[in-house]
């Protein structure tokens, strides 16, 4: 059993019925020798993930495990309340929406909301695909440094679709009309027939970054029909940003034009 192994193997004990362990409680319940035990324990305790009480020598989740939790719980805190907007924009638009974030220059699908529009576009949760040739992908480069989005680009630049940026200087090009408008649009990119408009929002308290999107067939929807989505969009943006105090959409609409 790797380090690793022994960690989480002892980590798991500790419970809601159980917060505090002995050191007896912790061999019964891994049957590890003693010696091993000891030694790990010592590891867990100066990472950190254990704490011990100076008085019964007991057991119980450190601070860093209690920071990993708090993260956890603001990202899925973020990521639920962004899908509850995101459903009510789907609801009155009819178009499907996505919560995705960054891996490198690729982006993963975090949850998909369906519309109610028969002609449907579908990226179910988990599908991976490079983040530059979509609207929310680009919308979160875009609020990444460009020394950051040149160190994430693929070498040589990836040979995308036709509609896609071709080269770090187009993709560029995007980024900066993504920044001076706060709009990131597709069309006929990623998947042939099939515009999107996206943006990112980013927590104030964790940093953490998703992006959002709307997609809907390219030949069937007409500019005002585009427009009402911008109009959608732009308001759970607003909405949704202020209450997680991101530093782009949190602010009122005067304060961001200045």
């Amino acid at each position: 059993m790797g380090a690793l192994d022994t960690a989480v193997v002892i980590l798991r004990c500790f419970s809601e019925a159980r917060p505090e362990l002995s050191f007896a409680d912790i061999m019964t319940a891994t049957g590890m020798p003693k010696s091993s035990t000891s030694r790990m324990l010592s590891a867990l305790r100066e990472a950190r993930l254990l704490e011990q009480d100076e008085v019964t020598r007991r057991f119980r989740p450190g601070l860093l495990a209690f920071e990993l939790g708090r993260l956890y719980r603001a990202h899925d805190d973020l990521i639920s309340r962004t899908e509850t907007a995101l459903k009510d924009v789907c609801a009155r638009t009819g178009h499907t929406g996505y919560i995705a974030v960054l891996d490198g220059c690729d982006q993963l699908v975090l949850r998909m909301v369906p519309g109610s529009n028969p002609l449907r576009v579908v990226s179910p949760a988990g599908q991976r695909g490079s983040a530059l040739a979509t609207s929310n992908g680009r919308a979160m480069l875009a609020r990444l440094s460009d020394a950051e989005i040149l160190a994430r680009l693929p070498k040589p630049f990836p040979k995308l679709p036709r509609n896609c940026p071709q080269s770090p200087d187009e993709l560029f090009q995007r980024i900066a009309e993504i920044r001076r408008t706060g709009r990131s649009m597709s069309d006929n990119e990623a998947i042939e027939g099939v515009a999107s408009q996206g943006f990112a929002l980013c927590s104030r308290e964790t940093s953490e970054m998703i992006g959002i999107a709307i997609s809907y067939a390219s030949q069937a929807t007409p500019p005002d029909e585009r427009a009402h989505v911008a109009r959608e969009m732009e308001a759970m943006a607003r909405g949704v940003g202020r209450a997680i105090g991101d530093a782009v959409w949190g602010l009122e609409t005067g304060e961001q034009a200045r």
